[in-house]
């Protein structure tokens, strides 16, 4: 369990009813995360929400050819693991600590449950959920980009190989 007022210093949870305050803190703990350790992994079953109070987290997705591609940072006050409240409950990507790392943990199934008994708590995480949602489609279309740029660049300079050496 951690304080109430431990959670009111972050933006989901400031305008919420005292009562459902304390609920989500008694659900809730501190944990910390050394420098490079995974936090979960994508398709890891999502069973906390995670607010990082201090420190940085990668989130990377996992492309078609195996390779795992950054596409957010996080930092202090952001939060980590929104699909402990969407179905399926299944982690999309993964998260690694880029520096030591602390973090709330607030367990997903009972918060689930009290985001039914207070619609003003469930709609505050979702809106964060949502907005981190459009965060992470932007980072995934600026590496989709760059991937697609590298990727013309040298089947381009490939053919130009190619027709050079046709030539010769």
């Amino acid at each position: 369990m951690i304080s109430p007022e431990t959670l009111r210093r972050f933006s989901c949870f400031s305008p919420v009813r005292e009562a459902s305050l304390k609920a989500v803190a008694m659900i809730s703990r501190e944990e910390s995360v050394p420098a490079g350790a995974t936090i979960f992994n994508e398709r890891d079953p999502a069973d906390a929400l995670r607010i990082i109070t201090d420190g940085k987290v990668d989130i990377r997705y996992t492309l078609r050819v195996g390779e795992l591609r950054s596409v957010d940072t996080l930092v202090a006050g952001d939060i980590l693991g929104w699909s402990a409240l969407v179905e399926p409950y299944r982690m999309t990507g993964t998260a690694t600590a880029c520096t030591d790392t602390h973090l709330v943990v607030v367990e997903a199934r009972p918060l689930r449950d009290l985001c039914e008994q207070d619609p003003l708590l469930g709609y505050r995480l979702m809106s964060q959920a949502v907005k981190l949602l459009s965060d992470r489609l932007d980072g995934a279309r600026v590496q989709l980009a760059t991937a697609f740029t590298a990727t013309a660049s040298s089947a381009a300079f490939r053919v130009h190989l190619a027709r050079e050496g046709s030539n010769v």
